[in-house]
């Protein structure tokens, strides 16, 4: 007979663990014959619209269902409407063709399998497989957020028209934003990147009108923003305004296409901060820009009262008088001793209307920049903005209206005549202006040359962001003057060719 040796500490442990065992094996039973407080909650299937079948039994409206799904997402629908597509564009702000461009996108974006997709959530089919219900379609959620943008609708009245439940359609906007401010923003906004590129989309207007060099307008506009919170509430109440915005500083051409724009910054900072953080302004400025490299000419008169030309090198921008006085931003005067400088000042204020025309555009087509944003987060609120830039801009290439001066168009829109030129603009056409006095000849007053050091570079040219904004804009004058009564100045005019002949404008 055979004996086990079995050590002490073993059988020690052996003991400890069969008294837990038999020990929890108890608290179990416990548990199971102690009554529950509160009885088990049994989930409902959650339905956002609910319909009655053929039998009578009350059941969840899928989203492939409803209203707009049988309007807009079904194959064949825009041949159901004879005005479907002009009706879409006005509901939904885009056309019907690139609506189905950017759901594709959307599409694209949520395959991606490197981990940067934003839309992965509704990858087709991935729902499905996991827990056998199909997740929102991608048609549909991208049209509550035109809606949403476009209309400034709330996500509880898209809830409605789509049966997807608002929290569904409020995730897929907060993503959809961040897609639309990085990679829709970077496909369709930014500035020129050589002199060739800035010739073709600004400088031939601007040039046309009087003001060579000059490659844009620039101005800031207040967004309205609800959810401020309270510790930044102060800063985004500016003067002008009696509820809290953000200030969104934008430079755009003569044809409403938006160059850059800055991030949101409080109300309360004026221009003169904000040009500091404007990519396009500020790289103008500093040299880094490649429009640096821009060679124009401006008239001027010589010591024996000769009309020469000097080269000047360096674009600059059309502003209001709230920057900076740097050489790159030239705005108009405000008290004109002669004739000249009135209509210079006069003609420069009714071609920066365009920056201010490209507010009134956004905040028309986007209502929710209008009716005000109602989102948490000042970082949201800056998505919602570059996204509505980047739309705006994809729309300014699809009718036509971004590299030329020319549309497939028929008929007078955009033919203007005299009487459709700016009150500004008309009043310089007259021979007789009582608010100047009479002009002939040079004013005595002034100043033909730069009192200071003029910086040129290796070939002679005279470097404008070195040159100071009241001299520069005195040059500006000068050369305006005497283009002027060569009749050489004309009024840009949408839908034109720049290589037609123009009528002179007589002074």
């Amino acid at each position: 007979m055979s004996c086990l040796a079995v050590d002490e500490n073993e059988f020690l442990q052996l003991l400890i663990a069969f008294d837990e065992m038999s020990s929890s094996s108890s608290d179990e039973e416990e548990q199971k014959e102690r009554p529950r407080k509160r009885p088990f909650k049994h989930r409902k299937s959650k339905g956002v619209v609910m319909f009655r079948d053929d039998n009578g039994e009350l059941k969840v409206l899928p989203p492939t269902m409803s209203l707009w799904y049988n309007m807009y997402c079904q194959t064949g629908c825009q041949e159901r409407m004879s005005d479907f597509h002009s009706k879409f564009r006005r509901r939904f702000r885009l056309p019907y063709d690139q609506y189905r461009e950017l759901v594709e996108m959307c599409t694209a974006d949520s395959m991606k399998e490197d981990g940067t997709s934003l839309f992965k959530r509704w990858r087709p089919g991935k729902k499905a497989a996991l827990t056998g219900k199909p997740a929102a379609p991608l048609e549909l959620l991208v049209l509550t957020t035109l809606r949403y943008l476009g209309r400034g609708w709330t996500f509880d009245d898209l809830e409605e028209c789509t049966a997807i439940s608002e929290e569904v359609i409020r995730v897929f906007f907060h993503q959809f934003i961040k897609f639309g401010s990085t990679t829709l923003y970077n496909k369709y906004v930014g500035p020129p990147l050589t002199v060739e590129d800035a010739i073709d989309l600004c400088i031939r207007e601007y040039e046309a009108a009087g003001f060579p060099g000059c490659v844009g307008s620039m101005d800031a506009s207040h967004v309205e923003h609800q959810r401020i919170s309270f510790k930044h509430r102060q800063a985004h109440l500016s003067f002008k305004l009696p509820f809290t915005s953000r200030t969104y500083n934008i430079v755009t051409s003569h044809r409403r296409k938006i160059f850059s724009t800055t991030d949101g910054h409080p109300a309360r900072w004026n221009d003169k901060t904000l040009v500091r953080y404007d990519d396009m302004a500020s790289t103008l400025h500093d040299g880094t820009n490649p429009l640096c490299n821009l060679i124009f000419e401006l008239y001027a008169y010589d010591e024996n009262n000769l009309i020469i030309k000097e080269r000047y090198k360096g674009g600059w921008l059309i502003v209001d008088n709230g920057y900076l006085n740097w050489g790159v931003t030239i705005p108009p005067m405000k008290d004109t001793d002669t004739r000249a400088q009135y209509r210079f000042s006069k003609w420069l204020e009714s071609m920066r209307k365009d920056v201010e025309c490209t507010f009134g555009i956004l905040k028309g087509r986007w209502r929710v920049l209008k009716s005000g944003i109602r989102v948490h987060g000042t970082d949201k609120s800056d998505m919602m903005w570059k996204t509505c830039c980047a739309l705006h801009n994809w729309l300014l290439e699809i009718d036509g209206l971004d590299k030329d001066y020319t549309s497939d168009w028929e008929g007078e829109l955009g033919e203007l005549n005299a009487t459709d030129l700016p009150n500004a603009v008309r009043t310089l056409l007259s021979n007789t202006n009582p608010s100047a006095r009479s002009y002939a000849g040079r004013a005595v007053d002034e100043e033909d040359y730069f009192q200071g050091s003029l910086v040129r570079d290796e070939d002679g040219a005279i470097i404008v962001r070195h040159m100071n904004m009241t001299d520069f804009r005195q040059r500006l004058i000068t050369h305006f003057d005497i283009a002027f009564k060569k009749k050489e100045i004309i009024w840009p005019k949408a839908r034109l060719q720049m290589d037609e002949p123009y009528a002179n404008v007589q002074p």
